[in-house]
Protein backbone atom coordinates (compact mmCIF):
# COMPACT_ATOMS: atom_id res chain seq x y z
CA UNK A 1 0.00 0.00 0.00
CA UNK A 2 2.92 2.43 1.00
CA UNK A 3 3.98 1.69 -2.93
CA UNK A 4 0.88 2.53 -3.89
CA UNK A 5 0.93 5.76 -2.11
CA UNK A 6 4.00 7.13 -3.44
CA UNK A 7 3.38 5.99 -6.82
CA UNK A 8 0.35 8.53 -6.99
CA UNK A 9 1.99 11.20 -5.42
CA UNK A 10 4.89 11.13 -7.94
CA UNK A 11 2.69 10.99 -10.55
CA UNK A 12 0.63 14.14 -9.08
CA UNK A 13 4.03 15.67 -8.63
CA UNK A 14 5.07 14.47 -11.97
CA UNK A 15 1.83 16.19 -13.54
CA UNK A 16 2.17 19.30 -12.02
CA UNK A 17 5.43 19.91 -13.10
CA UNK A 18 5.31 18.23 -16.48
CA UNK A 19 2.05 20.38 -17.25
CA UNK A 20 2.44 23.24 -20.32
CA UNK A 21 2.07 25.39 -17.32
CA UNK A 22 2.66 29.57 -17.74
CA UNK A 23 4.24 31.71 -14.64
CA UNK A 24 1.83 31.29 -11.60
CA UNK A 25 -0.20 28.80 -12.61
CA UNK A 26 1.07 26.48 -10.61
CA UNK A 27 2.32 26.66 -6.77
CA UNK A 28 3.05 24.40 -3.99
CA UNK A 29 4.21 24.37 -0.40
CA UNK A 30 5.11 22.29 2.11
CA UNK A 31 3.48 22.24 5.78
CA UNK A 32 5.34 21.98 9.40
CA UNK A 33 4.06 18.84 9.33
CA UNK A 34 5.61 17.58 5.92
CA UNK A 35 1.94 17.74 3.95
CA UNK A 36 3.09 19.10 -0.14
CA UNK A 37 0.09 21.30 -1.26
CA UNK A 38 -0.02 21.52 -4.93
CA UNK A 39 -2.21 23.99 -7.00
CA UNK A 40 -2.51 24.46 -10.41
CA UNK A 41 -4.57 26.25 -12.94
CA UNK A 42 -5.85 24.31 -15.45
CA UNK A 43 -7.35 25.56 -18.85
CA UNK A 44 -7.75 29.07 -17.29
CA UNK A 45 -11.19 28.45 -15.18
CA UNK A 46 -10.20 25.57 -12.80
CA UNK A 47 -8.14 25.45 -10.01
CA UNK A 48 -6.84 21.60 -9.24
CA UNK A 49 -5.20 20.74 -5.20
CA UNK A 50 -3.62 17.60 -4.93
CA UNK A 51 -3.05 17.66 -0.99
CA UNK A 52 0.25 14.49 -0.78
CA UNK A 53 1.19 13.74 2.65
CA UNK A 54 4.43 12.73 3.39
CA UNK A 55 7.34 10.78 5.77
CA UNK A 56 4.36 8.68 7.20
CA UNK A 57 2.20 12.05 8.10
CA UNK A 58 -1.58 10.69 7.22
CA UNK A 59 -4.16 13.30 6.98
CA UNK A 60 -7.29 13.14 8.72
CA UNK A 61 -10.73 11.26 7.31
CA UNK A 62 -12.75 12.94 9.78
CA UNK A 63 -11.82 16.43 10.13
CA UNK A 64 -11.77 16.22 6.56
CA UNK A 65 -9.97 18.68 3.68
CA UNK A 66 -12.07 22.07 3.90
CA UNK A 67 -12.24 24.44 0.94
CA UNK A 68 -13.53 27.87 2.14
CA UNK A 69 -13.97 31.18 0.00
CA UNK A 70 -12.19 34.29 2.36
CA UNK A 71 -14.36 36.78 0.55
CA UNK A 72 -17.28 37.84 -1.23
CA UNK A 73 -15.56 37.21 -4.64
CA UNK A 74 -18.54 34.90 -7.00
CA UNK A 75 -16.58 33.69 -9.33
CA UNK A 76 -17.00 29.83 -7.74
CA UNK A 77 -18.89 27.37 -9.74
CA UNK A 78 -18.93 24.50 -6.79
CA UNK A 79 -21.02 24.42 -3.97
CA UNK A 80 -18.64 26.12 -1.19
CA UNK A 81 -17.42 25.97 1.58
CA UNK A 82 -17.51 21.96 1.21
CA UNK A 83 -15.57 19.27 3.10
CA UNK A 84 -14.26 16.05 1.63
CA UNK A 85 -14.20 13.38 4.24
CA UNK A 86 -13.84 9.29 4.76
CA UNK A 87 -15.35 6.79 6.39
CA UNK A 88 -12.40 5.79 8.24
CA UNK A 89 -9.98 7.66 10.48
CA UNK A 90 -7.23 8.14 7.59
CA UNK A 91 -7.60 9.24 4.27
CA UNK A 92 -5.69 6.31 2.01
CA UNK A 93 -2.86 8.46 0.15
CA UNK A 94 -3.00 11.84 -1.77
CA UNK A 95 -6.42 13.77 -2.22
CA UNK A 96 -6.97 15.44 -5.31
CA UNK A 97 -9.57 18.11 -5.80
CA UNK A 98 -10.98 20.65 -8.40
CA UNK A 99 -13.06 23.54 -8.49
CA UNK A 100 -13.75 25.12 -11.62
CA UNK A 101 -14.61 28.93 -11.67
CA UNK A 102 -15.57 32.14 -14.02
CA UNK A 103 -12.72 34.09 -14.47
CA UNK A 104 -14.84 37.00 -15.89
CA UNK A 105 -16.23 37.56 -12.20
CA UNK A 106 -12.86 38.13 -10.62
CA UNK A 107 -12.73 41.63 -10.09
CA UNK A 108 -10.48 41.26 -6.98
CA UNK A 109 -8.16 38.69 -5.58
CA UNK A 110 -10.40 35.61 -5.07
CA UNK A 111 -9.13 33.82 -1.60
CA UNK A 112 -9.59 30.14 -0.94
CA UNK A 113 -9.19 29.01 1.92
CA UNK A 114 -8.09 25.13 2.67
CA UNK A 115 -7.54 23.30 6.01
CA UNK A 116 -6.65 19.84 6.96
CA UNK A 117 -5.92 17.58 9.91
CA UNK A 118 -1.92 16.00 9.88
CA UNK A 119 -1.58 13.68 11.80
CA UNK A 120 2.00 12.63 12.92
CA UNK A 121 3.20 9.49 13.01
CA UNK A 122 5.07 8.70 16.29
CA UNK A 123 2.46 10.51 18.61
CA UNK A 124 -0.44 10.07 16.81
CA UNK A 125 -1.43 13.77 17.71
CA UNK A 126 -3.51 15.47 14.69
CA UNK A 127 -2.41 19.12 13.80
CA UNK A 128 -5.22 21.34 12.18
CA UNK A 129 -3.11 22.89 8.78
CA UNK A 130 -4.04 26.10 7.17
CA UNK A 131 -3.19 27.72 3.30
CA UNK A 132 -4.86 30.26 1.42
CA UNK A 133 -4.91 30.27 -2.53
CA UNK A 134 -5.85 33.64 -3.98
CA UNK A 135 -6.61 33.92 -7.52
CA UNK A 136 -6.26 37.77 -8.95
CA UNK A 137 -6.30 38.87 -12.43
CA UNK A 138 -2.53 39.81 -14.27
CA UNK A 139 -2.07 42.77 -15.47
CA UNK A 140 -1.82 41.14 -19.04
CA UNK A 141 -5.48 39.73 -18.25
CA UNK A 142 -4.41 35.84 -17.02
CA UNK A 143 -5.24 34.80 -13.59
CA UNK A 144 -2.03 34.39 -11.45
CA UNK A 145 -1.91 31.78 -8.29
CA UNK A 146 -0.61 32.03 -5.40
CA UNK A 147 -0.43 29.94 -2.47
CA UNK A 148 0.71 30.48 1.20
CA UNK A 149 0.85 28.73 4.50
CA UNK A 150 -1.09 30.07 7.10
CA UNK A 151 0.80 29.91 10.63
CA UNK A 152 -2.05 28.71 13.49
Amino acid sequence: MTRLKTTIAVLLAFAFLASTAQADTVASLVTPTGVNVQTHLEAGNKLVIAVLPTNDVKLNGQLGIGLTPRDDQMIWLDDLPSVLMVQGDYFEGPVLQSLAFDSEYLTGPAVMGLTFGACLPDSGICILEEAEITLKRADDGTVDLTLVAVDP
